[in-house]
């Protein structure tokens, strides 16, 4: 599961991205996006990722 969070980064940086065992972690400063938009990424990033048994979405759609 890829997460997005809005946050106060400190580096500068716009984004940072970290693995974790749960999936993907994008904290994403504030200043660059709105709640909106960071649930809104966090979605389509979600829909794009293929499914823990190995079979994408796409594959599903066509059977």
């Amino acid at each position: 599961m890829i997460r997005v969070t809005r946050t106060q980064l400190d580096t500068g940086a716009i984004a940072v991205v970290r693995a974790t065992p749960d999936g993907l972690t994008i904290d994403m400063d504030r200043s660059h996006i709105t709640p909106t938009g960071a649930a809104g990424l966090e979605q389509a990033l979600n829909g794009l990722a293929p499914r823990s048994d190995g079979n994408d979405a796409d594959e599903e759609r066509q059977s």
